[in-house]
């Protein structure tokens, strides 16, 4: 089944400093919890951006267990998640030094099944101008075909056995993600993009404007090349 997001949706990420005191942040999440008309689920992890995949992952399952108790929505192949004001309402605050706490969760009568879900372009958008293919380094091109995580993951120790890579780590850890070619992958093992450095990112694959948030819920391991 997969989840369908509108395009209007709204992220607001409430850190400690940005919603008030701790405590009120955490008066939120119980308030949440209690109540029987929300769905949510949270994770803790060193970083804020592991706890948010976590977090956002864990909903998605939670989303899909509680539409498969509904009789009108079980057999939907789609759902529509279609609220613009507070679609996913992230908290986010520390815990402890180097932990951080991500709480989402969404409103069940904003989950709405449909089977007839019609994707229109939009038309009057500018013109995008069209850019040139890139010329990618020797490492890129040969990750490029490479579909399979670890399959990709025992290529990239090979490469840099090789020299052909200055380094990777996961994207977590990466002191600057901008300066890292970044191989995207799913919970599956799949690897479903490979993106250039930069704030203004490229899919290698398609030469189109791509970014990691159009990948939520995917891993990412940096890689720099010399």
């Amino acid at each position: 089944m997969r989840i369908l997001l509108s395009i209007t949706l709204c992220l607001l990420a409430l850190t400690a400093a940005q919603a008030g005191p701790t405590d009120d942040v955490k008066k939120e999440i119980n308030k949440v919890k209690k109540s029987s008309q929300y769905i949510y689920a949270e994770s803790t992890a060193p970083t804020e951006e592991e706890a948010r995949a976590y977090a956002e992952e864990r909903l998605f399952d939670e989303v899909n267990k509680w539409v498969s108790t509904q009789k009108k929505m079980k057999g939907s192949a789609n759902l529509v998640v279609n609220n613009r004001k507070e679609l996913w309402t992230p908290l986010s605050m520390p815990r402890g030094t180097n932990m951080f706490r991500y709480f989402v969760y969404v409103r069940k009568k904003d989950i709405i099944a449909t089977d007839n879900a019609v994707v229109i372009e939009n038309e009057s958008r500018p013109a995008v101008e069209e850019k040139l293919q890139p010329v990618l380094p020797e490492a890129i091109s040969l990750l490029a075909g490479i579909t399979d995580y670890y399959a990709m993951a025992e290529k990239v120790k090979q490469l840099e056995a090789e020299g052909k890579i200055k380094g990777y780590d996961r994207y977590a850890s990466l002191d600057d993600p901008d300066k890292y070619y970044l191989i995207i992958y799913n919970k599956e093992a799949k690897v479903v993009a490979i993106l250039t450095p930069g704030p203004d990112r490229l899919n290698v694959k398609t030469n189109q404007p791509d970014g990691v948030a159009n990948y939520r819920g995917c891993g990412a391991i940096g890689i720099e090349v010399e």
